[in-house]
């Protein structure tokens, strides 16, 4: 790197980024961006899906290149070639699709592409260096459990944790609190305020407008791939105006909640456990969710949501009782549960849609085999692409080409793409596990509706999330996971924060019956 007229490294300016711009194709993602993050400053970047947040962030990082346009990292020329020639230079960049490799422990990602890793891995050494860095942000990360065997909030501490230990100067974080709830939240503002404090500048990119006056100290706002505010006081910021810039129209933004008559039974769960390596599993769940009705699963991260949301949708075995969908019992059997009209919005995109396939394949992924689309086993792919067309422009998804691969999309256009592969019918039992995580305000209000247009239609909806705030607009009954036991269930006017609070501590329990 090459040092600017003037520029003294050790107390230059973070990172200057001036007019760059980047085009993929025929969209253009980024045009003339000017942004400055200051020293000693958390610096939010909000904006709509495919506004260019993480295609900025994802060129300050080193991931791809620039067409135009020039950077500075702390007063010298920067223009990495790769991400580990970012990471290098001291940029972390924790993306919103977690880039840890799955198959690996904790302790053997923080070695994996180190840029001072030495030549021979020492297990002690890097197990040793894990437990001191949670111990030290007071983080819950196991050095020695395969990143497959955590749940997604673990894994995104995990990636935190491993930016730090390799000595980040710079911090980028993409939708980190995107699946956390109000605990999680709370604990990485507090982590970011220290990281802060201690010297390293973060770049923080976020659709969750309310956590910012708490978190941020000044914010730049993209929409189209321009800066329309650049650099503003958070606390002296509109956030309604914020939102207004964003996406327009606010006041669409506002849930209406429809009148929904309930039918009968649609989606019964008796005597539910599941084993899994990657959280508690869940053990002797009862309920029943009617026609019509939406039911809220709420619990602190790894509490047996994910165990659940497999288990009704027929992905794991289960260890005992049965998930019946209208009267057909699909324990075990994704086939079966496909065949039922179960659909599912996985929390983890990189598991719910195949990254490395287009768009079209993935819009499809439902069909496979139809004969609607192959003629004596010959897949018909301009019937594929008419028909993935026709799906992403009903459910927004940018750009609007079945032959980009999912891989190409960002975060909350790969959710509206799992959207519109799931609910290309309306389905008989909705499972939405996090489904407006990484979601603009629009894009999220949108997944909302069509929650509420499932139960309308009939069908029975269970929304998992972190987000209080989400169940509380979606929600006609909320019960409360802990340990993987139901500790407490009632009708969302009862909801309160204290009465959650104290479930989702495990401090209650209940004996009443679960089912409406």
């Amino acid at each position: 790197m090459t040092s600017e007229p003037g520029a003294d490294p050790a107390t230059g300016t973070p990172l200057s980024v001036r007019g760059v711009s980047r085009r993929f194709g025929s969209v253009q993602a980024l045009a003339n961006v000017d942004f400055t993050l200051e020293a000693g400053e958390i610096h939010a970047l909000v904006g709509e899906n495919g506004a260019g947040k993480s295609t900025l962030a994802k060129i300050v990082a080193g991931s791809i290149r620039s067409d135009s346009g020039s950077m500075s990292l702390f007063g010298e020329l920067y223009r990495p070639s790769s991400r580990r020639e970012g990471a290098a230079a001291g940029v972390a960049h924790v993306r919103q699709q977690l880039s840890l490799v799955r198959g690996l422990t904790v302790a053997q990602n923080l070695q994996l592409g180190r840029p001072d890793a030495p030549a021979i891995f020492n297990a002690a050494a890097a197990r040793a260096e894990v437990e001191r860095w949670s111990d030290e942000y007071a983080l819950n990360v196991p050095a020695e459990t395969l990143v497959d065997d955590m749940p997604l909030a673990v894994r995104q501490q995990a990636e935190i944790l491993i930016a730090v230990a390799w000595g980040a100067r710079l911090l980028i974080l993409d939708e980190p609190s995107s699946a956390l709830g109000p605990i999680e939240t709370q604990a990485l503002i507090a982590l970011c305020h220290r990281l802060r404090a201690e010297g390293t500048p973060i770049l923080y990119i976020s659709h969750r407008l309310p956590e910012l006056a708490e978190l941020a100290d000044r914010l730049t706002v993209l929409r189209g791939g321009k800066v329309v505010v650049e650099g503003a006081d958070v606390r002296a910021a509109d956030l309604r105006e914020v939102a207004t810039l964003m996406i327009g129209d606010v006041s669409l933004l506002e849930v209406n909640r429809p009148e929904i008559a309930q039918g009968p039974t649609r989606l019964s769960v008796s005597n539910l456990s599941v084993s899994s390596t990657q959280e508690i599993g869940c053990h002797d769940l009862e309920f029943e969710v009617a026609g019509g009705e939406i039911l809220g699963v709420v619990g602190i991260a790894g509490n047996g949501q994910e165990s659940l949301a497999q288990a009704l949708t027929g992905q794991v075995k289960l260890a005992s009782g049965h998930v019946v969908v209208d009267g057909e019992d699909i324990s075990g059997s994704a086939r079966k549960a496909i065949a039922a009209g179960v659909a599912h919005l996985h929390e983890d995109r990189s598991t719910g849609l195949a990254a490395a396939f287009s768009v079209a394949d993935n819009a499809t992924a439902r069909h496979v085999g139809s004969r609607r689309f192959t003629r004596f086993g010959v897949r018909l792919p301009d019937k594929i692409a008419r028909h993935a067309r026709e799906l992403v422009e009903r459910f927004h998804v940018r750009p609007p080409e079945p032959a980009a691969m999912a891989s190409s999309l960002s975060g909350g256009n790969q959710q509206k793409l799992m959207a519109a592969r799931e609910l290309e019918k309306n389905p008989t039992v909705l499972v939405a596990h996090g489904p407006t995580k990484g979601l603009d305000p629009e894009a999220a209000k949108a997944m909302r509706d069509r929650c509420f247009a499932a139960a309308q239609a009939g069908g029975a909806v269970v929304v998992i999330s972190a987000d209080l705030d989400e169940v509380s607009d979606l929600a006609h009954r909320v019960i409360v996971l802990y340990r993987g036991r139901v500790t407490d269930a009632f009708p969302i006017e009862e909801m309160t924060s204290e009465r959650l609070g104290a479930a989702m501590a495990g401090l209650t329990e209940t004996t009443e019956a679960v089912s409406g």
